[in-house]
């Protein structure tokens, strides 16, 4: 019996290619869904994600509907992170990001120990670019759902931060940020108009 391997190699090949090109690892289907503390982030509502901050003993900042993000001290739920920030959308106040941050100070290795956490729950990333040792650096892990993880660090400053973003929702919420501010800046021209 003569098997031909050659077709079966292509397909293969074919499908690895339309993957890679599409951004996906081949682990985000097999990853769990983002979530903070047990809660879904495709979808949450920042009344649910207070609750479950608070649950989570998170010192709250910040947590005011009149912005867009809330703020919170982080007490030990994660190593080295000092801050979170939580944003929603305007309006249906659904989750758009979340932000951890890790003050740095000529700590050069921060940014790749927070890498290796991220990857013990989802997997090697997506995509690294920079040099651990030097400069900036950023790993992105492509999950299912329209939504992504970030670790990055920018240089000389090693500060490094945690994203989890709802890709569609964070750009819902600049797109409100910037109709918000438009919106300021024509009322103060009006307010201004009327002095003279």
């Amino acid at each position: 019996m003569n098997i031909n391997f050659g077709a079966a190699r292509l397909r293969l090949l074919q499908y690895a290619t339309t993957v890679a090109l599409m951004g996906f690892s081949s682990f985000a289907s097999a990853a769990p869904p983002l979530a903070l503390f047990g809660t879904p982030l495709k979808g949450a509502t920042r009344a649910e994600l207070r609750q479950t901050l608070a649950k989570a003993g998170f010192s709250a900042q910040r947590v005011d509907d009149g912005y867009f993000c809330d703020q919170y001290g982080v007490d030990g739920q994660l190593k080295g992170a000092t801050q979170l920030t939580v944003c929603y959308t305007e309006n249906s106040n659904r989750f758009a990001s979340a932000e951890y941050t890790f003050p740095g100070f000529m700590d050069t290795q921060l940014v790749q120990r927070v890498i290796h956490v991220v990857e013990s729950k989802y997997g090697r990333p997506s995509s690294v670019s920079g040099d651990i040792g030097l400069g900036g650096v950023t790993a992105r892990w492509n999950m299912a759902q329209g939504m992504a993880l970030k670790v990055s660090r920018g240089w000389p400053d090693t500060t490094t931060y945690l994203d989890l973003t709802d890709l569609g929702m964070n750009r819902r919420m600049h797109a409100q940020m910037q109709a918000d501010k438009a919106a300021a800046i024509r009322q103060q021209a009006t307010k201004d108009a009327n002095a003279f």
